[in-house]
């Protein structure tokens, strides 16, 4: 088999893959396929993510929450994803507009070409001899009964044809308006949707934030915890120093001593994760630190400001999502409207203004050896286009837009829906966490006086040591449960705020 040249292998390798396209699909279903360009790929992305020109944090300074916000608003690339949608459909409202503005085409061609000529032409004129004379009178000459024509000829010609075709939509019984309402809703619900965009980042931000000063107020409970059982071994092997305690009790103390120490070390890894989690909301990089202000949790433990009602009324008045769905709705009905249109007449106005010219050789016709033909044609129609059957395509685009409108109505009546569990939800949590932490405020007090109290009887040889740790262990869960409290605080009043559409 000789070899394929060079110059035909791109169109040899095309034309296999499309007698066989299976061959480029996985080879086996049991295991993963080699990709070949993987490396290319991967060398692209580093190259198409390596310029990084957003804000920078500044180093050595201390962030609150609201410049964690804004820092997020600026880095987070959900941001920009949206921006770039709403500019798209800003763009969308620009080419509905354009359909009211006349069209505007302008054409040229020139080029050439060959062509041939052969003519047999053989024909019996009898049948019209009675008519000779009258021919003959015409022509002057007797028209001959039998005519045979054989004529060869070709030459080579050059055409160029220019000109210029306006065409203008006169009346369309509102298809055209109806699109550009509908590209000016889809542009609002964009708008919307960004601005939804800002708060989810904020909210991520915000939740992200009190998850990590609750790591923290954890770690602060888990060192106390660490601290009393620090104390309680420190005094059970005094005691057991001086021959006053046995050695099972000392054990007790000793493995009390180790349980804290490992919550102490969960607690540090669950503020590492948290960190993690503020990171990927601000938009921060592996590796880059930052310094948070501590959160006023006593600012959050004021209580609900307002009413439930009042939470639910705002949601349904400014949630920029929700608002987002209702102008969906109104570019679907007024889709539906063009639809409808659609199967109306249009009127348009056209005109146009060509110049062609043709000019060509002509051989083996004795004396005339070229020819040529220049045109101008000026042009002016009304035209009315109705489509008046197109196989129910215009029925179907319809039924279609329908279904679309009623489809986006249900996800507005759901997200209502939603929205109103949202807030109910969040709304109770906050209520029952603001509860929950005067009970966690109550208990700490109470045990800590308990182990207090324990601990001076036990030093005195009076309360064995198992109720030493109880009395530890209990104080250490109600400083576990009070930042436990607080993080629901936050993360119930944070809920809150974004369902009802007033976080930033």
């Amino acid at each position: 088999m000789r070899p394929v040249p060079p110059i035909l292998l791109p169109f040899f390798l095309i034309g296999c893959t499309a007698a066989a396209p299976l061959k480029q699909a996985p080879p086996k279903a049991d295991r993963p396929c080699e990709i070949r360009e993987a490396p290319a790929l991967a060398a692209e992305l580093a190259r198409r993510t390596s310029d990084d020109t957003r804000e920078q944090p500044v180093p050595g300074r201390t962030y609150s929450l609201p410049d964690l916000v804004n820092l997020a608003e600026a880095r987070n690339r959900t941001t920009r994803v949206a921006w770039e949608a709403a500019r798209g459909a800003a763009a969308g409202v620009g080419l509905s507009a354009a359909e009211f503005y006349p069209m505007l085409a302008v054409l040229a061609s020139y080029g050439g070409g060959v062509w041939d000529l052969d003519l047999n032409f053989n024909n019996n004129l009898a049948g019209i001899e009675s008519q000779a004379g009258l021919l003959g009178a015409i022509f002057a000459r007797e028209v001959p009964t039998q005519i045979n024509l054989d004529q060869q000829a070709s030459g080579a010609y050059r055409a160029l044809n220019t000109g210029a075709v306006l065409r203008w939509m006169l009346f369309d019984f509102g298809t055209r308006q109806a699109r550009m309402e509908a590209a000016k809703r889809n542009l609002l619900a964009s708008k919307l949707a960004f601005n939804a965009a800002h708060q989810t980042v904020a909210f991520k931000v915000t939740e992200s934030y009190y998850a990590l000063q609750a790591a923290r107020r954890q770690i602060e409970a888990a060192t106390t915890s660490s601290a009393t059982a620090t104390e309680v071994l420190a005094s059970a092997e005094a005691r057991f120093a001086r021959g006053l305690l046995t050695e099972p009790p000392l054990m007790q103390a000793r493995q009390a001593k180790a349980e804290a120490d490992y919550g102490l070390e969960s607690a540090r890894a669950a503020q590492e994760l948290a960190w993690i989690d503020l990171a990927e909301a601000v938009g921060l990089p592996p590796g880059q630190t930052l310094k948070i202000a501590p959160a006023d949790f006593g600012r959050l433990r004021s209580g609900l400001q307002q009413p439930l009602d009042n939470y639910l009324k705002a949601a349904l008045h400014q949630r920029p999502d929700l608002l987002a769905k209702v102008a969906i709705v109104q570019a679907k009905e007024a889709e539906l409207r063009a639809a409808r249109a659609d199967r109306l007449p249009k009127f348009a106005l056209t005109g146009a203004a060509t110049y062609n010219r043709f000019d060509t050789t002509v051989q083996n016709t004795g004396p005339l050896d070229a020819f040529g033909l220049g045109l101008q044609n000026y042009a002016g129609f009304l035209t009315v286009q109705w489509p008046v059957f197109t196989g129910f395509a215009e029925e179907n685009k319809i039924r279609a837009a329908d279904a679309g409108r009623r489809a986006a109505a249900e996800e507005l009546a759901l997200s209502r829906e939603r929205t109103i569990s949202e807030v109910w939800r969040a709304y109770t949590r906050a209520k029952n966490a603001l509860a929950r932490r005067e009970a966690a405020e109550a208990l700490q007090r109470a045990t800590r006086s308990t182990y207090e109290s324990a601990k001076a009887s036990f030093e005195q040889g009076i309360t064995p040591i198992q109720e030493l740790l109880v009395a530890r262990a209990a104080y250490a869960q109600s400083a576990a449960l009070t930042a436990e409290s607080d993080q629901a605080i936050a993360a119930s009043l944070t809920a809150l705020a974004f369902g009802s559409g007033t976080l930033r």
